[in-house]
């Protein structure tokens, strides 16, 4: 039993290492080159995910640019996960620090996963209208707010999702260009499908601060008295376009 466990860790990794094939490994296969399939089938499973998950950052960067990202993410990030889904977690990141004279890529591979991970995310049961209109006046101001599973927020220096879209109506992208601020995108999911708006400065220093625990109260206060029917609008959007998981009174 404890020479079979040797022979199946030296295959998982050979599977998942350089391809050198352990000598107690080779002994006890009489075909090692029948070993190769195996090596390289993991691999190009592998590619294939990173290629579905970031279509239009492959169609951006070219074959031969994304082959060598791919490459290198799987030498340094070997998938750790039983759903095959989630081993791109790492590689918007994972762009950033091999191309960093060209942040854009990376924001545009960021936002692509982004998207994926709206459409994916778990299910939530929505806070309406219902769960706010029967609150006592004074418990305004000790609610909590909780964020449906698939909102998420992207901070972007770049006209990255001009090129996501071009690249999707299958036009030429865009000349990448810096904003002349950073701007926040919201993503998130609504009637099964993903859905996505920039937001002002004003919306997203309101959707940070419900993503970092501030009840209402705070949030009002953070905006001040003269943004009370403006931030009571926002409140109001965020229940029309399902963003909100529900309520609680701290």
């Amino acid at each position: 039993m404890k020479r079979l466990q040797h022979i199946q860790a030296n295959f998982q990794d050979y599977v998942l290492g350089d391809g050198a094939i352990a000598p107690e490994l080779g002994a006890a296969v009489r075909q090692q080159a029948g070993l190769a399939i195996y090596h390289n089938a993991y691999r190009v499973r592998m590619r294939e995910a990173l290629n579905e998950a970031y279509e239009r950052t492959w169609t951006y960067v070219g074959d031969d640019l994304f082959g060598e990202l791919t490459d290198g993410y799987l030498a340094e990030y070997g998938s750790t996960f039983t759903n095959l889904r989630w081993f791109g977690h790492r590689y918007a990141d994972f762009v950033r620090q091999q191309l960093p004279d060209y942040p854009f890529i990376a924001e545009l591979a960021a936002f692509e996963w982004a998207l994926g991970l709206a459409f994916d995310a778990r299910e939530a049961e929505v806070a309406g209208a219902d769960a706010f209109r029967h609150l006592a006046p004074e418990a305004w101001a000790s609610l909590e707010l909780t964020l449906q599973p698939s909102v998420q927020l992207l901070r972007m220096d770049y006209n990255s999702v001009a090129l996501w879209q071009a690249l999707g109506e299958g036009l030429e992208p865009p000349l990448a260009q810096a904003l002349g601020e950073q701007c926040t995108w919201l993503v998130w999911r609504k009637d099964n499908q993903p859905h996505f708006r920039s937001l002002d400065t004003f919306e997203a220093a309101a959707l940070h601060a419900v993503a970092a625990g501030s009840t209402f109260g705070e949030i009002c206060e953070q905006a001040g008295p003269e943004n009370a029917l403006r931030m009571g609008a926002c409140l109001q959007n965020w229940m029309t376009q399902s963003m909100l998981a529900q309520i609680g009174i701290e």
